[in-house]
């Protein structure tokens, strides 16, 4: 299933590197038969040091720190207060989707697992939020629930109402903060727009446009 996933990643990903990020985490789950985030963090860190590209800064940053010894939980830490507090990008959400494809790993462990997850990189809780809104609407998805249905339970779930609230009210940009991401995201997956204007509307930095691509290959598999 992941490996279907891992196709809609390439159609929205003009750039690669998230593409490579899912690659990895689909990798490190088969590996470990459930989600090891110290394999993980192995598994980032050899990619940072040999073929690592179109990373984002926070993850360079913390990857920076991590090669030069430090505690990958500190690394997190001070790449964050380093960034002013400003580490609620998109990254985590970018990588997150083989999480929801790995269906071994049970529906209500999603949330924390995709949380921890984004904790590799990203310290700010509204990139571990927005990644479980992603990874939970994949999974739904894949458990064969159309669209509206998955986005109900989604703003249902106590875990993530108010998340859900902070993305129908972020702003319709092409930016990479989280929640204007996944705004742009959902606009684009309900509008059903080709890729083509979604590549127009995100610009160079392609935020929003791989997590369409993801989100529509879990749409379309059966």
């Amino acid at each position: 299933m992941n490996k279907l996933i891992l196709q809609g990643y390439k159609s929205g990903d003009k750039n690669g590197g998230p593409t490579e990020l899912a690659k990895i985490l689909s990798e490190s789950l088969i590996a470990c038969n459930k989600f090891d985030k110290n394999d993980l963090v192995e598994r980032f860190h050899h990619w940072w040091k040999t073929d690592a590209f179109d990373t984002g800064p926070t993850f360079a940053s913390v990857f920076t720190k991590i090669d030069k010894g430090i505690d990958p939980k500190d690394a997190v830490k001070q790449t964050h207060k380093e960034f002013n507090k400003n580490t609620a990008g998109c990254g985590p959400a970018h990588r997150c989707a083989p999480l929801a494809g790995f269906m071994t790993i049970p529906t209500d462990h999603l949330i924390s697992l995709a949380r921890l997850e984004a904790n590799i990189t990203h310290f700010h809780e509204d990139a571990g939020n927005g990644s479980a809104v992603v990874v939970m609407l994949c999974r739904h998805l894949l458990k064969g629930y159309n669209l509206k249905q998955a986005e109900v339970l989604i703003a249902k779930d106590p875990e993530l109402s108010s998340t859900w609230e902070k993305i129908a009210q972020a702003d319709l940009k092409p930016d990479g903060y989280i929640f204007n991401v996944l705004n742009a995201a959902l606009h684009f997956i309900h509008s059903n727009d080709p890729l083509e204007d979604v590549f127009k509307f995100a610009g160079i930095s392609n935020y929003c446009p791989v997590i369409v691509g993801s989100v529509r290959a879990c749409l379309n598999i059966k």
